[in-house]
């Protein structure tokens, strides 16, 4: 014979929910909808709220002048990466340096890739003065341990290739001299390169011609400008445009504007997002406690029998708790699961369609997001069985066993 097994207060619940499949799993169902929800929602927050701090932390510019028309295309190629090909002239830098109230500015050479049939890649290829450049090196600073020579580039993180690599951009290959960490911004699928290598792309590039761009033409895309301390940066733009907007067709962009409609967005998002997990957190609550409300009015027979063979309230009690905790347990599992093979595996495709900086927390932050989750959404089955519990509380034995 084999041994009996106890009647524990575990294996009586794990009976019951196992006689009830269809019931059971509709209510892991609504469980595993919330912990989805909140999880990844909070995930998505944290990684966008994750690059905007990255981001401003490193940008490095107060302002960014940009030909007139185009400050919505260079917000997209610092922000995602969105690959654009504009032009500036050159001689204005100087100007703008000997500026009262400017510190320093650095240019930087825009080409997009994919408009020249005939790279390995459609990326943003962006070439800097290392000299005078205080946005993309400290991106660098640790990745490229000498100077970036003619014919080398540094990709992105999510630009294919190991260092020592070739990569073939108009005809012509170059060597990976570095690969930048995760920046959480445009930079992780652009290519780095000197302002001669720049050049030497430019005299290669298809559409040079419709910018009026000939070999060793001085030009640039954009000029970052740091603004000395004391000044202010709103006004120091506005004094750039007066006396140069109309001479050299350019436009102004304030970095600090740029991350506040960020911000804006995010808030947002997250306002949305946290307005959508406590209406589910509610409704789940409401369904799983009218769910257990029937269960014990269905169980009354079954209470009184465990009654009368000597179970304690206490017992029933804990038999009910017991049973609504590994319900909201596997749900709160299953969700969290589910979220995290959308989340992790699709991440670059989420960022790029957020069209914000995106970069995903430390494992830490992840891991105490998935904990509050977890215990948000474990906590609800047993709350939502509270009102059945104080309903059998309130009812003697005689009530129980009517109709037995």
């Amino acid at each position: 014979m084999g041994m009996k097994r106890p009647l524990t207060t575990s294996r009586i619940a794990f009976g019951n929910i196992h006689r009830k499949p269809f019931r059971t799993w509709g209510q892991i169902l609504v469980v595993a909808v919330f912990a989805f929800v909140l999880f990844g929602g909070s995930v998505l927050s944290g990684s966008i709220r994750s690059g905007m701090e990255s981001m401003s932390k490193r940008l490095g510019a107060d302002l960014m002048i940009v030909p007139y028309g185009y400050d919505k295309q260079l917000q997209s190629a610092l922000l995602r990466g969105d690959p654009g090909t504009f032009y500036l002239d050159q001689t204005l830098e100087e100007k703008v340096r000997a500026f009262p109230g400017v510190e320093n500015v650095s240019s930087q050479i825009f080409i997009a890739s994919l408009q020249a049939a005939c790279c390995s890649v459609p990326v943003q290829l962006i070439g800097f003065d290392p000299a005078t450049d205080v946005v993309i090196q400290p991106w660098i600073a640790g990745n490229l341990h000498n100077a970036l020579q003619k014919d080398e580039v540094i990709v992105g993180h999510k630009v294919t290739g190991k260092v020592g690599d070739s990569i073939t951009f108009f005809g012509k290959p170059y060597r990976i001299a570095a690969r930048l960490d995760s920046t959480g911004m445009g930079f992780d699928t652009s290519v780095f390169v000197t302002h001669e290598t720049a050049r030497q792309m430019i005299s290669r590039l298809e559409i040079a011609p419709l910018f009026s761009v000939k070999a060793n033409h001085p030009v640039v895309s954009t000029m970052m400008v740091n603004v000395k301390p004391g000044f202010d940066p709103r006004r120091v733009a506005n004094d750039i445009l007066f006396r140069y907007a109309t001479a050299y067709n350019l436009d102004m962009v304030m970095t600090k504007n740029m991350f506040s409609e960020i911000a804006l967005r995010l808030n947002a998002f997250s306002c949305v997002a946290n307005g959508m997990s406590a209406l589910l957190w509610i409704t789940a609550l409401g369904v799983m406690a009218l769910v257990f409300s029937m269960i014990v009015n269905e169980r009354k027979r079954e209470f009184g029998l465990l009654r009368i063979f000597g179970a304690s309230r206490g017992k029933i009690h804990r038999i009910l708790l017991t049973e609504s905790f590994m319900i909201s347990a596997a749900g709160a599992l299953c969700g969290l699961c589910l979220a995290a093979l959308v989340l992790f595996p699709f991440s670059t495709l989420i960022g790029l369609t957020l069209k914000l900086p995106f970069m995903m927390p430390s494992p830490g932050s992840i891991a105490l997001t998935g904990v509050f989750c977890l215990i948000a959404a474990v906590g609800i089955g047993p709350l939502s069985c509270l009102y059945s519990v104080w309903r059998l509380e309130r009812h003697d034995i005689s009530f129980v066993l009517k109709g037995i």
